[in-house]
């Protein structure tokens, strides 16, 4: 059983608990603007957290330290991270868990049939189902006996409440026909005023009402091949601060105004090494980070945009070994990972992927902390197959995980579900800071 399996396993009773000695001092300077963080850490084990939190929202804005922790551990904090005057919460977390909390289930006899993307914003939560295309059938040599075409799903988009309720406000009762058809799209955006982006796997990416309607609005299109804003064959598209998206085509990322129709909202433009063609491999997070996995090379990288271009910056350790990773979600210097697989050996012994990578962006390098997870089909435990999208909370309290339906050459088919899953510690303390 992989370690963190094991953890999980051992303290899914333990999560919130508080350590009886103080974890935490915070001592603001003279004048107010900065602060000294002291933690005393060393005793609960396992991966540590140290993060500074909205006090008005209990948002996460930055991760400060990550993995284990001293005996005694200094931190500061304030100019030095280019934080302005207002009222914060640090929180340390020890003994970092996932335990299985809720299974999104739809109404009646409908089940998933791919579900590839998700994301979450304000109070609801988006899944993408693209359906499984199938080919046509062979045709037997008297076609008045031909195999009938089978019956798919259509493309469909729900939205629920975070309790795991259908949103009877969007769609049809919670669910949008996105197309009549499957057509297998597997990445979408959702801005805060509900707006839904959707690269059509074509030539543009399209917008999608609060409401589930389809838009007039479709972003970038085709044009001669060596212009610097078309969008061939969009695979994937992540919303940046503002009225920013980036959109991947080939092995450029567009980046364009999301208000704007066609070539209207074209900024400017950035080439990065590797190729890239698969839907679920750009993240976003609040403070305009971009994370990029490039395929099929499996290389994580972080991206630069520097207000005219976009640039490469560092990427993951290749001793960080992942199988088809996707789907990732960040925010406050954490990204997680979705690592599909099948690894390199046989399905259930394959030595990697059917698992959740969480990698910590310290400013400097891109930091793999831990793999959460195994193959398998249970409700209740990690295990997982065919993971292939992330989303967490803005609290860093919960993990959203979808895996898809997709068939494995040798082994099961994907599990085709959508779970929550609480982000659980064995001690927290928070303390509250005001910076001036």
């Amino acid at each position: 059983m992989k370690r963190s399996v094991l953890i999980a396993c051992l303290c899914l009773g333990l999560g919130g608990a508080i350590h009886a000695q103080s974890l935490l001092k915070v001592q603001p300077s003279t004048d107010g603007k900065d602060a000294r963080i002291e933690v005393s850490a060393s005793k609960t084990g396992g991966l540590g957290l140290l993060e500074l939190l909205d006090a008005k929202s209990g948002h996460c804005i930055k991760t400060l330290h990550a993995g284990s922790f001293s005996k005694e551990q200094t931190f500061s904090i304030g100019r030095n991270h280019d934080l302005g005057p207002g009222s914060y919460r640090i929180r340390y977390r020890g003994g970092i868990t996932l335990a299985a909390d809720m299974e999104l289930t739809l109404p009646g006899k409908e089940k998933w049939s791919n579900p590839t993307g998700i994301a979450l914003r304000g109070k609801g939560v988006y899944v993408l189902d693209g359906g499984i295309p199938s080919a046509p059938p062979a045709r037997k040599e008297d076609e008045s006996t031909a195999e009938e075409m089978p019956v798919t799903p259509a493309t469909y988009l729900y939205k629920f409440s975070l309790d795991g309720k259908p949103d009877a406000a969007f769609g049809d009762r919670g669910r949008a026909a996105l197309f009549d058809k499957p057509t297998g799209m597997t990445n979408l955006a959702v801005d805060d005023k509900g707006l839904i982006y959707l690269p059509s796997g074509g030539h543009e990416v399209l917008v999608w009402s609060e409401t589930g309607e389809r838009m007039p609005q479709a972003i970038g299109g085709i044009e001669d091949a060596k212009s610097a804003r078309h969008t061939t064959w969009t695979s994937g598209a992540a919303l940046g601060p503002d009225r920013l998206i980036y959109i991947l085509s080939g092995c450029m990322i567009r980046v364009y105004d999301r208000t704007k129709n066609g070539f209207d909202g074209f900024l400017y433009t950035g080439r990065f090494t590797h190729p890239n063609n698969f839907g679920q491999s750009i993240a976003t997070d609040r403070s305009g980070s971009i994370y990029l996995i490039a395929h099929p090379v499996n290389v994580f990288q972080k991206i630069h945009d520097t207000g005219k271009e976009i640039k490469e910056g560092y990427v993951a350790g290749a001793e960080d070994k992942m199988y088809a990773p996707m789907g990732l979600s960040a925010g406050g210097s954490l990204v997680w990972i979705a690592d599909h697989g099948p690894g390199p050996g046989p399905f259930w012994d394959s030595g990697g992927g059917n698992e959740i990578i969480l990698f910590w962006d310290n400013g400097e390098r891109l930091i793999l902390l831990d793999r959460y997870g195994a193959g398998g089909k249970a409700r209740d435990r990690l295990e997982f197959i065919n993971p292939c999208a992330t989303a967490q909370s803005p609290d860093h309290t919960e993990l959203w995980v979808a895996e898809d339906g997709v068939k494995n050459a040798d082994g099961p088919p994907g599990n085709a579900r959508v779970r929550k899953f609480r982000i659980t510690a064995a001690a927290s303390e928070e303390i509250p800071l005001e910076l001036k």
